[in-house]
């Protein structure tokens, strides 16, 4: 088995992120690549611009696409990690409804105790 993929779920609820959001998801990237895993941090993806080319082209608004970029990139993930916002989100909680359906592991930010399994 190769490197553990794990996707970065929290609540953003902002198109222009803010320095706070890109810290909170930065740090929890960081802390997840001290287990070796490959991250996927959607403030950093930069999907933003094809969230907004898409939006254009198909009439839509920027949260539709981007939930459907990073959706599609959670299937491609082994496990989903949740910050501690994440049930103050819409979106982190359609990302936590679709890892569950996915079957992927499911890791929270407040229970770190977990990861002790992993080594």
């Amino acid at each position: 088995m190769g490197t553990m993929r794990v996707y970065i779920s929290g609540k953003i609820g902002e198109e222009v992120l803010s320095d706070a959001t890109r810290q909170k998801f930065a740090e929890a990237e960081a802390y997840l690549r001290e287990w070796d895993f490959e991250v996927f941090n959607p403030t950093t993806s930069g999907l933003g611009l094809r969230a907004e080319e898409l939006a254009r082209e198909n009439g839509t608004d920027f949260y539709t696409e981007i939930m459907k970029l990073d959706l599609a990139e959670l299937a491609w993930c082994d496990a989903i990690y949740m910050l501690t916002d994440w049930t103050d989100s819409p979106g982190a909680k359609r990302e936590y409804a679709e890892a569950s359906k996915l079957g992927l592991a499911i890791w929270y930010e407040d229970n770190k105790e977990v990861y002790g399994e992993l080594q």
